[in-house]
């Protein structure tokens, strides 16, 4: 008699937690071909996996406290479906790892691991790195990829009639210096129908760059950050991605974007101005981009986008275009082609040091042909 009260007390406690709490298992696999025209003078075909959508396996979760207050959290890795390490570096939820609260009426306040709101607000208007991951914004200076920020406390208001803001600090966690390596973000849009706007900002400071891993500079602020190498096609790059890089004190970056849907058209259209200022001297580049869908009959859809960019006395110009095709909700197969131009003195980088090396030349062209399945 008493088991059964036991078992029938736990049964009770279980559904009364399952009634008013959830945890939701997720996850995206990208994998495919990619062949690039020129990589360090050299063509290549590769297998590649999480390119326009990185890996992923994450744990969603929310808990009804009552009062219209909910706790919830978000633990997300990344990995390599080639060899099925890990990725960001090895780590175990390295995309994202975050607690917090959120109040219908208050907006949610959360800490941890999280995107900065260049992901949330901007992102979405990148219809070039939509169309294929090779044409995000050249060198990723302005993060437009997606980048997060460890040690963070981030606020999101809730909508009032469409118009959202928020704030984020990452705290550096160093002895000497209490702003030493801290990071910043604001950020806010609107959405009212077809219509959708958003902008950002962020400052990081105490960060590092690699001038010709990203973007195929031999200088960077004044400064030489790559040289001719004594053999055909050789370069000595001074700040390679296996070293310490190159030291900025800030880097700053502001941009805007919107899109409006029509009925069977996306157009979408963003810039941003990423400054690098070290002791005295500063630089900026700046990214304007015009993109669009089109959706066609059927499951078909036409993706597209054209990037300009300048920084000092240089220009890159990017043309990108894929075609899409839906199987179902979840799975899609997507082929796309992008192709970069720089200036004849800057080696063209589609891959801003995390995909490809850059051209022996001023130009590269990337292809691809991938499967996308979500779950």
């Amino acid at each position: 008699m008493i088991k059964r009260c036991i078992l029938g007390a736990a049964a009770a406690i279980c559904f009364s937690a399952q009634a008013q709490s959830s945890v939701t298992i997720y996850g995206i696999i990208d994998a495919g071909l990619t062949y690039i025209d020129n990589e360090r003078g050299f063509s290549e075909y590769r297998f590649a996996d999480g390119a326009n959508y990185g890996n992923r396996l994450g744990f969603r979760g929310a808990e009804d406290l009552g009062g219209g207050l909910r706790a919830l959290f978000n633990l997300e890795m990344g990995f390599n479906l080639k060899n099925g390490t890990l990725a960001q570096g090895g780590r175990g939820f390295g995309r994202q790892a975050w607690v917090g609260l959120e109040s219908a009426a208050l907006g949610t306040l959360t800490a941890g691991r999280q995107y900065d709101f260049v992901r949330d607000y901007l992102t979405q208007f990148n219809y070039g790195g939509f169309a294929s991951v090779y044409a995000g914004h050249q060198g990723d200076y302005d993060r437009i990829s997606g980048k997060q920020m460890d040690n963070s406390v981030k606020y999101q208001s809730p909508s009032f009639g469409g118009f959202t803001f928020g704030a984020m600090y990452a705290f550096g966690e160093q002895i000497d210096a209490f702003k030493k390596k801290s990071q910043f973000s604001l950020g806010s849009g609107y959405k009212n129908g077809a219509l959708n706007i958003g902008a950002a900002y962020v400052r990081i400071n105490d960060t590092t760059v690699f001038p010709f891993a990203q973007t195929g500079v031999y200088s960077f602020m004044g400064l030489p950050s790559a040289a001719r190498g004594p053999g055909p096609n050789t370069v000595v790059d001074f700040y390679p991605v296996t070293g310490a890089g190159f030291t900025v004190d800030k880097q700053e970056v502001a941009g805007i974007g919107a899109s409006y849907r029509f009925e069977k058209f996306l157009l979408a259209a963003n810039t941003t101005a990423t400054k690098f200022t070290k002791g005295a001297s500063s630089t900026t580049q700046n990214v304007y981009e015009l993109g669009g869908m089109y959706f066609l009959d059927g499951p078909w859809a036409l993706v597209g986008g054209y990037q300009h960019v300048t920084m000092e006395d240089d220009k890159w110009n990017q043309y990108t275009g894929a075609v899409r095709y839906s199987f179902s909700k979840r799975t899609t197969f997507y082929a796309s082609v992008s192709y970069l131009r720089s200036s004849p003195t800057v080696n063209a980088s589609q891959g801003a040091a995390f995909y490809m090396q850059p051209s022996s030349d001023n130009t590269q062209t990337t292809y691809r042909v991938a499967l996308v399945h979500s779950f």
